[in-house]
């Protein structure tokens, strides 16, 4: 068995037999084996049934589905669907399966220009729904650093303000421990962002594959992809050090309260 044929059987494990012409459909499998390689994730129905002409024009050159894919019945037209589908699945497993885009395009790249259209003004929506993500993320990053503002002037009011040590320290430990909550919170919001962008992102590089420039994804090729930190950092590894920087001095100052409040440490 060579190359094709063990694609072919790949394809033809996909399918259900309900779906398959009636006879020797090998022929049929080898040439969907072919477009397998030659279009992979992005085949679409009218690539499925123009192989499927030129191999039924060798069976039955009169049959009545010998028309371009646009002229077909939608009832015929669905037929295609299931080998698109199987297609598209072999062709992942031979390539790497890129998920991202068999959701994105579940029915392959837009072929029409009205399809063209309607998927560059979804590419606007993802474009605008990041610039919204970034300022959320903003508004997100001043609400915990007022908090935090709050949280450590607190603590410096207790631990200055007189009274015994022991009540000093349960209310430096309280506000410590508040503070402790909010940073953790404020890290994996900043995290939470980060992936939520890259998401984000990966969907609107799949959609400037459909465009006649790939703006946002030349700009990730030329910062080397996030893979040298010389080009690039990204924000999220450098915002998420102050919330580290506020759970160690919470911590700190947690640590301390409990010593004093045990009588451990007499500052």
């Amino acid at each position: 068995m060579n190359y094709l044929e063990r694609v072919a059987a790949d394809i033809k494990a996909e399918i259900p037999p309900s779906a398959l012409p009636p006879g020797n459909v090998d022929d049929l499998l080898n040439r969907y084996a072919a477009l397998t390689f030659a279009k992979g994730a992005d085949v679409t129905a009218s690539d499925v049934h123009d192989v499927w002409s030129a191999w039924q024009i060798t069976v039955d050159p009169s049959h009545a589905s010998l028309l371009p894919y646009d002229q077909l019945p939608p009832s015929v037209q669905q037929q295609d669907a299931v080998y698109v589908q199987a297609i598209r699945k072999v062709a992942g497993q031979l390539t790497g399966q890129d998920r991202v885009a068999q959701a994105l395009v579940p029915y392959g790249p837009p072929a029409t220009g009205e399809d063209r259209e309607r998927l560059f003004e979804l590419y606007k929506v993802m474009v605008q729904s990041s610039e919204g993500l970034v300022n959320r993320r903003q508004g997100v990053n001043t609400f915990f650093i007022t908090a935090n503002g709050a949280i450590l002037t607190g603590l410096g009011f207790f631990i200055k303000a007189g009274g015994s040590q022991a009540l000093k320290s349960f209310g430096v430990l309280v506000i410590a421990l508040t503070g402790l909550i909010l940073a953790h919170a404020w890290k994996s919001l900043i995290v939470s962002f980060g992936q939520l962008n890259t998401g984000k992102f990966a969907v609107i590089n799949r959609l400037e594959r459909h465009l006649p420039a790939s703006i946002f994804y030349s700009e990730w090729e030329a910062l080397e992809r996030g893979q040298n930190p010389k080009v690039y950092r990204s924000f999220t590894s450098r915002e998420i050090w102050a919330p580290y920087l506020l759970t160690a001095l919470y911590g700190l100052a947690a640590v301390g309260a409990s010593l004093v409040a045990i009588g451990l440490w007499k500052p």
